[in-house]
């Protein structure tokens, strides 16, 4: 009994981690799309109204997209946005649908952390090398941050996922809990069977 209680409290405990750290992201990522909406508005102005085009609004605006993208990689995996092979998914339930759900979280986390070791290695050496944008106003390896950055936050979706349907496996009371509608409903009284 003390184990169950154990499990479903870590899980809670987890849940609210993975919520804040969503949260998180999703106003990092909006702020990036804004802040290069933001760039692209007054470099649009700023090339009609005054003739002049500054280079570095490019960089910066395209590059914000690149963050953005890395920001909500782990939002989208954690509402089920992602491949997941909905055909498979669909028509498993119970254990067979956690095995699925845990062997793609452990495969995107290790692609995650290839993306944050390999992603790492690339920004030292841009910063070795002094490479700057093609408008030559900025550093290039803030820009290629967002690698290891992104590789990072959506390994953490990925191993709060991976750990929550682990405990379903050591607790199969928990899979309504961890996986909502993957044990399939019993039919009432007077409906068809399937």
């Amino acid at each position: 009994m003390s184990k169950r209680w154990n499990l479903s409290e870590m899980i809670e405990r987890m849940d609210r981690w993975i919520e804040r750290l969503d949260q998180l992201c999703i106003i990092l990522g909006l702020t990036a799309i804004t802040g290069s909406a933001t760039l692209l508005f007054f470099g649009v102005i700023s090339r009609y109204f005054f003739q002049k085009t500054y280079a570095v609004f490019e960089d910066l605006s395209v590059n914000l997209v690149i963050w953005a993208v890395m920001f909500f990689g782990g939002p989208v995996f954690k509402r089920g946005g992602h491949v997941g092979m909905e055909f498979f998914s669909e028509k498993l339930h119970g254990f067979k649908k956690a095995a699925l759900q845990l062997s793609l979280s452990v495969i995107l986390f290790f692609i995650c952390a290839i993306l944050l070791w390999k992603g790492l290695e690339i920004v030292e050496l841009i910063y070795q090398s002094g490479k700057t944008t093609h408008s030559g106003d900025l550093q290039e390896w803030y820009l290629k941050l967002a690698i290891p950055v992104g590789g990072g936050l959506f390994g953490l979706f990925a191993l709060g996922q991976m750990m929550k349907t682990l405990f379903v496996f050591i607790d199969p009371s928990l899979i309504g809990r961890v996986f909502p509608g993957a044990v399939p409903e019993s039919p009432k009284r007077g409906d068809p069977v399937r």
